[in-house]
């Protein structure tokens, strides 16, 4: 993956994961952390991951996260 493609993942999914992960744990403060935590996972294997799989990745990365 690129870093424009790591910057568009961003862009495209941290609302999604935050909704999700808000959803299940009903903690805004904790929800943020944890996508945080789950897109520094993604930058530190920004070279292993295709930018195609990078959604399935960080919601799975999110969810064992939680």
């Amino acid at each position: 993956m690129e870093v424009f493609e790591y910057n568009r993942s961003v862009d495209a999914f941290s609302d999604p994961i935050f909704r999700y992960i808000l959803k299940q744990i009903k903690d805004e403060d904790l929800s943020k952390d944890i996508v945080q935590e789950s897109f520094i996972k993604l930058w530190e294997r920004v070279d292993q991951i295709e930018y195609a799989k990078a959604k399935s990745w960080l919601f799975k990365t999110a969810y064992r996260t939680m």
